[in-house]
C-alpha cells in the first residue's frame, strides 16, 4: 500500500498504489528510490488493501491507525534530523476495527 497525504489539499490520506506479491515489492522499491518511508504494518496494510480503492480516501474506520503511522513518520523525520531515542511503532496494537480486519 502507498498513501499520499497533503495537508493543504487532502481531506484524508489517499491510496495511490496497492498490490500483493510482485506489485508490493515494486511499490517498496519505488518508495526507496524516492526516499519515501516504508513502514511495515501488515495488519493495517491488509485492512487498507481489502477496503480501499486507488485514488480514493482511506475508509473512515482506519483514520486512527493511519494517523498513528503518519505521526510515526513525522517522529522518524525528527529523529533523523536531531537524534535522540528512535521512535517505535507497534503495528500489532493499531486500532483496526474487527469488521475491517482481513
Amino acid at each position: 500500500m502507498a498513501l499520499r497525504y497533503k495537508q493543504d489539499t487532502d481531506k484524508a490520506p489517499v491510496v495511490v498504489a496497492k498490490g500483493v506479491d510482485h506489485m508490493a515489492l515494486k511499490i517498496r522499491e519505488v518508495a526507496r528510490e524516492h526516499d519515501i518511508y516504508v513502514i511495515p504494518a501488515p495488519p493495517l496494510a491488509r485492512a487498507l488493501y481489502h477496503t480501499s480503492e486507488l485514488e480514493q480516501e482511506i475508509p473512515d474506520g482506519l483514520f486512527t491507525a493511519v494517523a498513528q503511522v503518519l505521526a510515526y513518520v513525522f517522529q522518524l523525520k525528527q529523529y533523523r534530523k536531531r537524534g535522540g531515542e528512535r521512535p517505535k511503532l507497534r503495528p500489532e496494537n493499531m486500532p483496526i476495527p474487527p469488521e475491517l480486519r482481513h
